[in-house]
């Protein structure tokens, strides 16, 4: 008895003073220095020296805080190409040698999305993507996708920032299909002094669209520090209603009939502060984010502007658990159905157009769980609170048709070979809503 008393003493005391740095192990401070004469990278078997040297905050030759030598390994982390990123220093005759291991996961990919919860809600896509073309951290996708409003496919490249000038990135993209929008009568009723909106669907008319677009990118937040620098994206939409789809009784209802063909030239600015590091699926950290989009009206087609917030958190509070929350919100000065549609992208378990209006807005939070998480595999399960809503003004938000979900999903990824993504997600929203949804990716 006394001997276990005695062992059991013992290996407490040997981890515990062992994880406060003693019995030989010199604890380091952040603010401690020092000096890296030469950097070695191992295990990119894709991914450039340069990429990956592009994202130090200090040059061989330096005296650097272990600190920044953190901070360095975060922004490799959120390069995103990675299944596992350390480092150690080793002294030689030659100096300190700084050693990175950033494994390289594999990026280039068949695409196949399953998002699957009814016949009323549901995104298939498939395709093929790289996310680290040759190498270069250049994103490269080609993609068709079917929803119940439509079908489209869609060819995109972005250039990273990495390899462009002072931070910039760049995308240019191409979207061809085609996609249903839906025509609402708004009917107002009162009782008891109270007045309630609804919605009515009185016709969907089917589009044909083409859309170009070119986005540039200045995320200083990338870099650890805030500069006053937008995004700005730039579309060419055409959205042309096919007549010949649409039957004598659409084509009868007393509603605005709608016009054959809507161009638009949109011109989209952006901004966001704050960081989230993000390591395999973990995240810590903020962003909070703000853009404005003009549609201007080409000839007949009238024009509209959109605003949008969203802000997110993330705190892993330890190796097991890490709570997450965000909101969105938007406002659009369309009378027509260029208004708000959404669906269980928004509220997970509602159906796509139960949030319908001009404004809308939806917010998450939740507790996530890491029971498995290693470069081979990671599994994570979660449990949150999901709301939303929308209407034509923000007054009416937040009224009684707020619409409202509980759930957990269980998530399985294979951080090396990221091809397929795993989430089994059960929910309740409701009598009548969606109470179960698989996604493959």
């Amino acid at each position: 008895m006394k001997s276990s008393i005695v062992v059991g003493l013992w290996l407490f005391f040997f981890t515990h003073v062992l994880s406060q740095g003693q019995l030989g192990v010199k604890r380091v401070s952040p603010l401690d220095s020092i000096r890296i004469d030469r950097v070695e990278i191992s295990k990119n078997w894709i991914t450039w020296d340069r990429i990956i040297m592009s994202e130090l905050l200090f040059e061989e030759g330096e005296w650097v805080r272990y600190g920044r030598i953190d901070t360095s390994l975060n922004r490799i982390w959120n390069i995103g190409n990675f299944a596992d990123v350390s480092y150690e220093i080793e002294e030689s005759a030659e100096g300190n040698i700084l050693k990175i291991v950033a494994l390289d996961a594999v990026k280039f990919y068949p695409l196949l999305t399953i998002d699957h919860s009814s016949v009323y809600d549901y995104n298939y896509r498939f395709g093929a993507g790289d996310d680290n073309f040759l190498g270069s951290n250049s994103k490269l996708k080609i993609v068709w996708e079917k929803n119940p409003n439509g079908a489209q496919w869609e060819f995109s490249l972005g250039l990273p920032r990495q390899l462009l000038y002072k931070n910039m990135t760049t995308q240019i993209g191409f979207l061809n299909g085609s996609e249903s929008r839906v025509f609402l009568d708004r009917i107002v009723t009162e009782s008891n002094g109270h007045k309630d909106a609804t919605y009515e669907t009185r016709m969907i008319a089917p589009y044909d669209k083409t859309e170009y677009y070119v986005k540039i990118g200045n995320p200083w937040n990338l870099d650890y520090r805030y500069r006053f620098s937008p995004d700005l994206s730039l579309t060419l939409l055409k959205h042309v209603v096919n007549h010949d789809l649409l039957s004598d009784e659409d084509l009868n209802l007393n509603v605005l009939t709608p016009e054959k063909k809507y161009r638009f030239f949109n011109i989209g600015l952006s901004e966001s502060i704050g960081t989230i590091n993000i390591k395999r699926h973990r995240k810590d950290g903020y962003t909070a984010g703000l853009s404005y989009d003009l549609y201007a009206g080409v000839g007949a087609t009238n024009s509209f502007h959109e605003l949008n917030v969203n802000a997110e958190y993330h705190k892993t509070l330890s190796n097991l658990v890490q709570v997450s929350s965000w909101v969105r919100s938007g406002y659009a000065t369309a009378n027509d159905q260029y208004r708000f549609v959404k669906g269980a992208q928004d509220v997970i378990g509602i159906r796509k157009g139960e949030i319908f209006g001009k404004a809308y807005y939806s917010a998450y939070t939740g507790g996530h769980f890491s029971w498995v998480n290693t470069k081979w595999v990671t599994l994570e399960n979660a449990y949150f609170v999901n709301v939303g809503n929308g209407a034509d003004t923000y007054a009416e938000l937040f009224g009684d048709h707020t619409r409202l979900s509980l759930g957990t999903f269980f998530e399985i990824r294979f951080p090396v070979v990221p091809i397929a993504v795993l989430r089994f997600t059960f929910m309740y929203a409701g009598a009548g809503s969606e109470w179960f949804k698989f996604n493959l990716e």
